[in-house]
């Protein structure tokens, strides 16, 4: 019996009112959870288990449903174990195409039923692993595919998805040359330098950034994001002798800005949405334009370090109160902006001699 003094192997979760079937009353019962071992396919896993637990009678007991569950996460820690899709990560790349269970099964010709049992119970082979792996990140392979079996959709259910395929390939097609372009322009610093924070640029790094600081700052608009970008690879760099993201910057009017920041923005359209604010006219005929930074994807915090999160928070806490002029106004006192001209790139050298950010204080 497991009861509720188990040397601190169960954590419990939470108490709800549920009709109990070992007392056969309604009352309060404890939900826990344990780590566990089970046999899948013959060989032993381990996962997380849930049950619940009636105080009444000091006994624990398993509703149906959270059988279910704890099944699921036994086969899912199978599937880690060798390489495949869990039901969750299936359940998500269905998702992006946005279909129902049924249709995701139909566009590769398979039973009406075959993605459902993958998402809830069934542990797939690795050929239709591959398959779904592979729509993950290949539009244009699920738009062949789409085609191939055309004769499994009504005609405008398959021009709505047709639609919306064109759609995203187009989009990721263009992100994919924006990259590029970027991956060209620093090209002259592949090597680790004090202009790069002695870091290799890594554009998984700078999504991330840019998908944190939109998650996390309110009303945040281009030219403050091109500052907290800075600061956060100069706080890292100051405290880690490494940058973040391997950005290299220039001196602007507006304080620092990374090399090639409008392709930069573009390359993650499908993390970061920038929106046009129209605020009037300067000089009677010239139109003021804002650009303001919106988040459409979460960060993905395991892409991220420790230290680096540490150093997006504390940058993130630091000015989050502060507008686009106001942080301008900030970076125009630091050294790395005084000591430095125009169009000049800006040297990590200069972020050690930051007040602020201090990792040891």
């Amino acid at each position: 019996m497991k009861g509720v003094n188990n040397k601190g192997r169960n954590v419990f979760i939470e108490e709800v009112k549920y009709s109990c079937p070992i007392c056969e009353k309604k009352h309060k019962v404890k939900i826990y959870r344990e780590n566990n071992k089970a046999i899948v396919k013959k060989q032993p896993v381990e996962y997380q288990e849930t049950y619940y637990y009636c105080p009444i009678e000091s006994e624990e007991f398993y509703p149906s449903k959270i059988l279910d569950k704890n099944l699921l996460r036994a086969r899912d820690s199978y599937r880690k174990s060798n390489g495949l899709l869990t039901s969750f990560e299936i359940k998500e790349i269905r998702k992006l195409y946005g279909l129902n269970q049924k249709e995701f099964s139909n566009i590769f010709g398979w039973g009406d039923i075959t993605v459902q049992r993958y998402e809830s119970k069934l542990i797939q082979d690795e050929t239709y692993n591959e398959v779904m792996r592979r729509a993950k990140d290949d539009q244009l392979f699920v738009f062949e595919e789409l085609k191939k079996h055309k004769d499994k959709f009504s005609n405008d259910r398959f021009k709505e998805i047709e639609t919306f395929l064109k759609k995203i390939i187009k989009k990721n097609q263009a992100n994919y040359f924006n990259k590029e372009a970027i991956r060209a322009m620093y090209i002259e610093y592949e090597k680790p330098s004090n202009l790069n924070g002695r870091k290799i640029l890594d554009l998984t790094k700078v999504e991330q950034m840019l998908r944190f600081f939109t998650q996390f700052s309110p009303n945040l608009y281009k030219t403050k994001l091109m500052k907290l970008l800075w600061y956060s690879d100069a706080c890292h760099y100051k405290n880690y002798e490494v940058s973040i993201s391997g950005l290299v910057y220039e001196h602007r009017s507006y304080g620092a800005v990374p090399i090639g920041y409008n392709d930069i923005l573009d390359a993650f359209s499908d993390s970061i949405f920038v929106k046009e604010e129209f605020l009037g006219y300067k000089n009677g005929n010239q139109e003021k334009i804002a650009f303001k930074i919106e988040n459409i994807k979460k960060t993905d915090m395991k892409k991220l370090e420790p230290s680096e999160i540490t150093s997006l928070e504390m940058v993130n806490k630091y000015f989050k109160t502060m507008g686009s002029k106001a942080i301008s106004d900030y970076m125009h006192e630091e050294d790395a902006y005084k000591k430095t001209l125009e169009g000049d790139l800006i040297s990590f050298k200069w972020s050690e001699r930051m007040n602020s950010f201090d990792s040891s204080k």
